[in-house]
């Protein structure tokens, strides 16, 4: 009966070694938490002021120079921006699901080149006459000019509007199996594609090449 006290005593212990335990497994998961947040803040801080230097170095007059965006999935099917509207139906049509989804890239650019003939004999009589005027669209257009006594000026210029997307894809490494159940043990890879998409009517297709280069 002697030893009864002192194994209330050495159960009183291990009990109160066992709350410690978990107060200090508590607080070490608090202090888990509390730095993930942090982090999770500290990221988030990182991304704003990527966008605001993308932002800001898009209205500089270095228009040579670029830096990207970063959103989430879920800002960029928010965001009423234009542009972000349609590159996001883009990649829709493309049928490109969320999680595949690496990057999207708006290249818009126009060129123009103006010619003028100046043909010797007279075509317009009027020394008053002279006519400028723009024919064409959006992606289309040509400004003609006529003047006397004979000077005809013509200045055609076209925009290209360029969406590319940028995904991943799960294929096998050797060709695929004809049958589905073959395919589902294949050893597989993951693939980037580059989609680009020409918004222009007009515009035949041209050869691209995308290269990635795997360390």
């Amino acid at each position: 009966m002697k030893n009864l006290p002192t194994f209330a005593t050495k159960l009183l212990n291990m009990r109160k070694v066992l709350i410690y335990i978990g107060v200090v497994a508590a607080l070490i998961l608090m202090l888990c938490i509390s730095i993930r947040k942090c982090q999770d803040i500290q990221d988030k801080l990182d991304i704003a002021a990527a966008n605001i230097k993308a932002y800001d170095m898009q209205l500089s007059d270095e228009k040579n120079k670029n830096t990207a965006y970063q959103f989430t999935i879920d800002q960029l099917n928010y965001f009423q921006d234009s542009i972000l509207i349609e590159l996001n139906e883009t990649r829709k049509e493309l049928k490109i699901k969320d999680s595949k989804l690496k990057s999207l890239q708006y290249i818009s650019s126009s060129f123009s080149k103006t010619d003028t003939v100046i043909v010797e004999d007279t075509i317009f009589k009027d020394i008053a006459f002279s006519l400028d005027t723009i024919i064409g669209d959006d992606w289309y257009s040509v400004n003609l000019g006529l003047k006397y006594p004979s000077t005809i000026a013509v200045t055609p210029e076209f925009k290209s509007v360029k969406h590319v997307v940028i995904s991943t894809r799960k294929e096998t490494v050797n060709p695929p199996k004809k049958f589905f159940l073959f395919r589902w043990f294949q050893k597989k890879m993951t693939v980037v594609h580059v989609d680009v998409v020409e918004k222009n009517p007009y515009s035949g297709d041209s050869e691209s090449r995308y290269i990635e280069i795997i360390k």
